[in-house]
């Protein structure tokens, strides 16, 4: 591979990663909850799942799921499932004063929100498919294990700055959230934008 062609491989890898989705929303919406450090935190369950996808697809998994159209649809309803679920999390009425203390989206702690951030990293699995048709453009046919790795290396880093930028960005709306109003209004906003994703892709998959 060429400096070119890696240069339009981190391009694409940009603008994928860039494009908005669960991902970006969840790391925008930890940013604004818990602060852009413990969202870049959080951040490292997703760039783990996305990594474990790319490795599967160079494994052949993507070829697999195409031949298998019914297990393909089972992966991408529960991935629909989990996002839905996640915006149920988001959007589950608070606890009245003198409830029981419950895990709302505000107080999870680092382990549960990297869980989170993995569980939506792994929830697409047309992701399988994008890489699928991503890497053998830029992989010849003897590039072995070595340009793959820098390959999968190169998109984990490109999205970890992407991401990152997101995070970093939402800081400016902080301030404007700090009031637990403001700050419920944005868990709401998450919520449903989770269950329009959630709903939408398992329209996609019904439709296909």
């Amino acid at each position: 591979m060429d400096a070119a062609d890696y240069l339009a491989f981190l391009l694409v890898s940009a603008v994928q990663s860039a494009t908005p989705g669960p991902s970006t929303l969840f790391i925008v919406n930890n940013a604004v909850a818990h602060g852009w450090r413990r969202a870049l935190g959080a951040l490292s369950g997703d760039l783990a799942a996305i990594a474990l996808l790319a490795t599967m697809s160079a494994l052949g998994l993507g070829a697999l799921l195409e031949a298998r159209p019914a297990a393909f649809l089972a992966l991408r309803l529960a991935g629909a499932s989990y996002i839905l679920w996640l915006g149920w999390t988001f959007l589950r009425p608070r606890r009245a004063a003198g409830a029981p203390a419950a895990a709302t989206p505000a107080a999870r702690g680092a382990a549960t929100l990297w869980l989170h951030s993995f569980g939506v990293g792994i929830s697409n699995p047309k992701a399988v498919l994008f890489f699928a048709a991503l890497f053998p453009q830029f992989l010849p046919a003897d590039g072995g294990p070595a340009l793959l790795a820098l390959l999968v290396a190169s998109f984990v880093a490109v999205k970890f700055a992407v991401l990152g930028g997101y995070a970093l960005g939402a800081r400016r709306i902080v301030g404007a959230l700090r009031r637990p109003e403001h700050a419920r209004r944005g868990q709401i906003l998450a919520g449903l934008v989770f269950v329009a994703f959630g709903a939408l892709m398992i329209w996609s998959a019904l439709a296909a």
